[in-house]
C-alpha cells in the first residue's frame, strides 16, 4: 500500500522542499497550536483540536520514519542535522585505531622504530658526560661528578593537571553524547545498547530509558521514565492508577483531575486511572510499543 507523503506535507503546511529541522519546528508549532488546554469550555473546537493533533501526529510520524530510514525526507534535500539519527557505532573502534596509527610519528619526516625514539634521551646524556668530562682536564672523578643535578635541577617541578571531572549522561542525550561518556556498546539490538547486561533504550536517536547492572554499571544520572525493575522494563497500561504513573512515568509539567501533561504527551484519567493516552515523538511515554497512542 503506497503512502501520500504529498497528504502529509500538506497537513504539516509544508513545502516539499523542507527541511528535516523544518518539519520538526513546523510540528511542534502546530501541535501548540492544537493543544485540546486551548479550548477548555468549548466542546466542539475542542473535538475538532483533538482530530487535527491526531492528523498532524500521524502526517509527523510517517515523514519521521521515513527519514530515519532513507536519512533525508521523501520530498525534501538530505538533511544535514544527521545527530538526530540513531547510527550504527560498530566501527568505531576500527576508525578509531586507523586514526592512531596515522598520528603516530607524525612529526617525524621518515620512519624509525620505537626503540630508537626511547633511546636518544640515553645518547643524549652520554654527550653531556663526554663533553664535562672533557673540560675537566681529565682528573675528575666521573663516578663523583653529579650529572642529574645538571640536567634536571631538583628546583625544577613540572605540574601536570588533574582531571577530575565526570560526565554522565541522562534522559533525552543523543547517542553520540552516550559514546562519548560510555563508550561504545558491548551489542547493539534494534533500539537497545548493551553494554554487559546493563541496557540503553533510544527512540528517535535520544535516550529514553535504561536498565543499571552493578557488573556493568551505567554513568547516568537522575531517573528515566519506564526504568527496569526486576528484570523487566516499566510500562504503563489501561487501568493503572496515578501512583502507578507517578513513579514509572515521573512528575508531570502540568495536571488536573483528569488529566496529566508531559510536554506535548498527555495522560487522561476517570475514577482515579488510566483510560487513555498520547505519546509524541518529542517526548515519549513509557508505554506499549508499537503505537503508543490509545484514542
Amino acid at each position: 500500500m503506497s503512502v501520500n507523503y504529498r497528504r502529509c506535507y500538506e497537513v504539516l503546511q509544508l513545502d516539499t522542499g523542507a527541511s528535516w529541522e523544518e518539519l520538526r519546528k513546523q510540528y511542534k508549532r502546530l501541535a501548540q497550536h492544537c493543544h485540546p488546554d486551548r479550548y477548555q469550555g468549548d466542546a466542539d473546537a475542542l473535538r475538532a483540536a483533538e482530530a487535527k493533533l491526531r492528523e498532524l501526529n500521524a502526517a509527523y510520524k510517517i515523514l519521521a520514519d521515513y527519514h530515519r530510514h532513507h536519512q533525508r525526507l521523501p520530498l525534501g534535500s538530505v538533511s544535514s542535522h544527521s545527530d538526530w539519527q540513531f547510527q550504527d557505532t560498530s566501527k568505531l573502534r576500527e576508525r578509531e585505531e586507523r586514526l592512531r596509527v596515522e598520528r603516530r610519528w607524525s612529526f617525524l619526516d621518515f620512519p624509525v622504530s620505537k626503540w630508537m625514539v626511547f633511546a636518544l634521551p640515553g645518547g643524549v646524556i652520554l654527550l653531556v658526560m663526554v663533553f664535562l668530562f672533557s673540560h675537566s682536564g681529565g682528573d675528575a672523578d666521573v663516578a663523583s661528578m653529579d650529572f642529574t643535578q645538571e640536567l634536571a635541577p631538583s628546583n625544577v617541578r613540572e605540574e601536570v593537571p588533574v582531571q577530575n571531572e565526570q560526565a554522565f549522561f541522562s534522559y533525552g542525550d543523543t547517542w553520540k553524547k552516550i559514546v562519548d561518556v560510555q563508550g561504545e556498546p558491548t551489542a547493539v539490538s534494534g533500539n537497545t545498547w548493551f553494554y554487559g547486561k546493563s541496557r540503553v533504550y533510544f527512540e528517535d536517536g535520544h535516550v529514553v530509558g535504561w536498565a543499571q547492572d552493578s557488573s556493568n554499571p551505567l554513568r547516568v544520572k537522575g531517573k528515566a521514565p519506564g526504568s527496569e525493575k526486576d528484570g523487566e522494563r516499566r510500562l504503563i497500561y489501561l487501568g493503572y492508577t496515578k501512583e502507578d504513573v507517578l513513579d514509572i512515568q515521573g512528575k508531570p509539567l502540568m495536571e488536573s483531575e483528569r488529566r496529566w501533561d508531559y510536554g506535548p504527551s498527555f495522560i487522561e484519567f476517570r475514577d482515579g486511572k488510566v483510560v487513555r493516552w498520547h505519546s509524541s515523538v518529542l517526548r515519549p511515554l513509557a508505554v506499549p510499543e508499537p503505537d503508543a497512542r490509545m484514542d
